[in-house]
């Protein structure tokens, strides 16, 4: 992981844990951290912290039964 892409990574979850209050912000880093171990292997990078924030809203949606998320 580069320090820009450990940057953008820390804004996902700080935008995430805002969006989702009900959810613990260690369990929502946990999840981000693992969502992204799944593009590791990723040879374009520029994307990846945005294909892991949309990952993780839908695995956060279907977690809180669909629940909306706060608007921002």
């Amino acid at each position: 992981m580069t320090t820009h892409e450990d940057q953008q990574l820390d804004e996902v979850i700080e935008r995430l844990t805002i969006k989702y209050p009900t959810v613990a912000p260690a369990e929502i880093a946990d999840i981000v951290r693992q969502t992204y171990r799944h593009f590791a292997e990723a040879n374009v990078r520029d994307f990846v912290p945005l294909l892991v924030e949309h990952h993780v809203q839908d695995e956060l949606g279907t977690r809180t039964g669909r629940i909306p998320p706060i608007p921002m």
